[in-house]
Order: structure tokens, then sequence, then C-alpha cells
């Protein structure tokens, strides 16, 4: 069992506590359909005032799809002190919840997440960073400032994290919990759409790495495949940077396993055999 001490104000230099800064180039570079359609089901996405947090420290597990989140966060899960990290800003997860629970806007819903999570004084949520941005425009990410951490995966495989992304996208398989119908003999290759998902994703790293530059943000970095090899790192630095000790993962009790198969490495040869 891992153990929290008890966070104070005087933890966060005073220094962290100006506003989220949101560099205008990189509103440009990046569409959010999750604040799209938020702001139509809320009528606006902006601060609310007198708004303050719940009591909770929060773990932003930042991503792009298919670069080993799902993983890491069933990882974190086998600690005992995080629970599955979620896409708890995904729109249609946000308006499913505020529609019976009458909630009007996006910090109503952030702060009914500690009794929609279950928890243990903290909540883990996967982002993207279009969703950290939507959070800083309501003004949640400002009042979270020295409450918050953020942990960033990647793939240092962005070939087959590519590969998986189109392949995802045509089977509906985004995780091992999803069923398909479609078999491995209707998934149909794509060159430039591979090559489109790998431009992708670089832009999407890129905003994540502008974003937290603008904010003095460090996030905790980490890789797929570095988990794969030994979590001990990362997990160490997480129990570091939240005050947690006696923190430990057990990758021996994550249920899920990887999705990749022979059409991956089909994929993969025919890519580079014609790039």
């Amino acid at each position: 069992m891992a153990f929290a001490e008890p966070f104070t104000s005087a933890q966060a230099p005073e220094d962290l506590r100006n506003p989220v800064n949101i560099p205008p180039l990189l509103r440009g570079a990046v569409q959010s359909p999750h604040s799209v359609a938020l702001r139509h089901f809320f009528g606006q996405l902006e601060p609310e005032p007198g708004w303050m947090p719940p009591d909770v420290d929060v773990l932003f597990l930042c991503f792009t799809n298919r670069c080993g989140s799902n993983y890491l966060a069933h990882l974190l899960a086998t600690t005992g002190v995080f629970n599955e990290a979620g896409e708890y800003f995904n729109a249609p997860t946000v308006v499913q919840h505020a529609v019976p629970l009458g909630l009007r806007s996006l910090p109503a819903y952030f702060s009914a997440l500690p009794t929609l999570v279950p928890n243990p004084g903290r909540i883990a949520a996967k982002a993207g960073v279009d969703q950290l941005m939507m959070l800083a425009d309501v003004g949640i990410l400002d009042a979270l400032r020295g409450r918050a951490t953020y942990l960033m995966i990647e793939r240092e495989d962005r070939l087959g994290q590519a590969i998986s992304r189109v392949i995802a996208a045509q089977n509906l398989r985004w995780s091992t919990g999803h069923v398909s119908e479609v078999p491995d003999s209707a998934l149909v290759f794509d060159h430039a759409w591979i090559k489109r998902e790998l431009a992708e994703i670089a832009v999407m790293n890129a905003a994540f790495a502008q974003f937290f530059l603008a904010n003095d943000i460090v996030p905790i970095r980490t890789t797929y495949e570095a988990l794969l090899r030994n979590p001990s790192p990362a997990v160490e630095a997480l129990a570091a940077t939240m005050h947690l000790r006696n923190l430990r993962a057990r990758p021996e009790n994550v249920a899920i396993r990887r999705q990749a198969n022979a059409v991956n490495d089909a994929w993969r040869r025919t890519y580079l055999r014609n790039t």
C-alpha cells in the first residue's frame, strides 16, 4: 500500500499560479470535437465564477490514440492507489453523466467526478491535448495548480502506432475490451492513411510539448515500450512527484494484452517496401 503526504498550498510555487497559457498557434493546430460538442450541450465553455475543484489530487494520463495508454491505466490500477484511468472528458461520457445529474457546466461535471469514479483521494484520468486545452478554457487547470500531475506516454514505434490506429479505425477495436465483428480478412491496407496517421501523431506529440512548455509544466515521461521492459522508473518518478510512498505496480496483474498480430507485421513490411 502506498501512502500520500498531505498537500499544502505552500507546495505550489507562486509562479505556477499564473493562468494557463494556450499559444495561439496551438489553437490553430489542434481541433477538438469534444469542445465543439460540449459547447453545444452546455451552451458555453467558460470559467464558472467562484468555482473550486473537489478535494482530490488529479493525475492526467496524457496520450495519443494507440500509444499504450490503456496498458498504463491498467498498470497504475494494480498499485491499488489509482483508479483505472478513463476517458472521462470525452463528450459522450460527459453528457451521459451530466443529463441525469442535471449538471450545467464542465466545472460542475468535474466536481461530480469523485462521486462517479471510485478513488482513494486521487483521480487518474486520460486526456488528449485538445482536452487539456478545453479544461484550461473553463478554468479547471488553473484551479488545480499544485494538485495536478501530468504523465505523458508515447510510442517509440510510431509506425506501429500509426498502423494500429488505421486497423482500429476499421475494426473499432480500440482496446482489448472491444469486440469487433470485422474479420482481419476485411481490413484494407492504405499507405496514404498510415502516412497521415504518422503525421497526426507527430503533430499531437508536438502540441503536448508546446502546451507543457508554455505553462512551465514538466511532465513525467515514459513510453509503452519502456513500460514493457521495466515499469519501475516511471512508477518511481510518479511516486516522487505525487508524494507517495511504497508505490508498486504489478505487471503480472494487468489483464489486457497486445492486440498486434500478423496483419500489423504484414502492413509494416508493405509500408516500408513502398516508402
